[in-house]
């Protein structure tokens, strides 16, 4: 049986620290095109690389690696960080980091699913996509910032104007690239949903398109929104998100979730969760991943929402 060659990388904007899985010490390199090849040059084929994901630090060696045919896995950083406190590590530097990741891959990997590269597409969409979650960020700590220190006043407004402008014409960018390509149909689809807008409907395109996911359990995991067991013995927890998938993600479906409760089809659901002595953030998360489940149908049957039938299997009268 031939060795398995493993690295894992600690990554940040200037500096790769790499080890080798059973070997001591580490090599630095550059993060930059150039030096990866040369590095990539000197790696057995078909080796096994392990990285952090992060904002868009990790993305050149990613695309360079798979270029290379090597399997590469992008791992979520609190998988890394409990695996560490796991193992026992007492510290925490960046060669420290990149043997840990290397340990991960080793002892893990057969349980992970190797990084699925996005088509030009898909990369475009994503980095729209970041952006316009980014900006909105801002504009929403501006706005909270100043009404902390007197409120919004005319000075401001001609910033405020500028990040709504820059928000409209990222949408329309998103707009744009919703409706070409694979996604069309979907985000079409999407938007006979109730409470799903041209925003929401273009975020879940993009996500429900980007990785093939093979059950709707995996997609609602992917959200986040899955509810986290906390059973022992007789003892039965409080369920409470996972929150594991992508922030943007379930944001657009929480905020499609308040719409929906307002709309005929939604209200007695939401009214029926209330009565049971939920919280109005416990009956939105309901609602939001039913929503996901509602999209995941859409789009694997290729079929428009049906309300009619939507509303016999919740037993759902006048509201045809």
């Amino acid at each position: 049986m031939s060795e398995i060659n493993i690295f894992g990388i600690d990554v940040d904007s200037v500096w790769l620290v790499v080890a080798r899985y059973g070997h001591a010490g580490t090599d630095q390199i550059a993060n930059q095109a150039t030096a990866i090849r040369a590095w990539l040059a000197e790696l057995p084929a078909n080796s096994r690389i392990g990285l952090e994901s992060t904002s868009r630090y990790h993305e050149p060696v990613v695309t360079l690696a798979q270029a290379a045919g090597h399997r590469v896995f992008v791992l979520n950083p609190r998988d890394v960080r409990y695996y560490a406190k796991g193992v026992g590590c007492r510290g925490k530097t960046d060669r420290v980091d990149a043997h840990v990741i290397a340990r991960y891959v080793a002892k893990e990997g057969d349980h992970l699913h190797a990084h699925v590269p996005r088509t030009h597409a898909q990369q475009q969409m994503h980095v729209l996509q970041q952006q316009r979650a980014a900006v909105t960020r801002s504009q929403t700590l501006l706005q909270q910032a100043l009404r902390a220190h007197g409120g919004v006043n005319d000075t401001f407004q001609p910033m405020l104007e500028a990040i709504r402008k820059t928000l409209r014409a990222l949408d329309r960018q998103i707009q744009t690239l919703s409706r070409q390509g694979p996604q069309a149909a979907v985000y079409r689809r999407l938007l006979t949903i109730p409470g799903v807008g041209p925003v929401i409907a273009a975020c879940l395109a993009h996500h429900l398109t980007r990785w093939p996911l093979a059950r709707a359990d995996a997609w609602v995991a992917y959200t986040g929104l899955d509810p986290r067991a906390n059973d022992s013995g007789r003892k039965t927890g409080v369920r409470r998100l996972s929150k594991r998938g992508e922030p943007t993600l379930r944001q657009m479906l929480y905020m499609a979730a308040m719409t929906f409760a307002r709309h005929p089809l939604g209200k007695s659901l939401n009214q029926a969760l209330r009565q049971r002595g939920l919280s109005s953030t416990a009956t939105y998360n309901i609602l939001a991943r039913k929503l996901a489940r509602i999209a995941w149908g859409l789009h694997k049957s290729e079929q428009n929402f049906d309300p009619v039938r939507f509303a016999a299997d919740h037993r759902i009268a006048g509201t045809a």
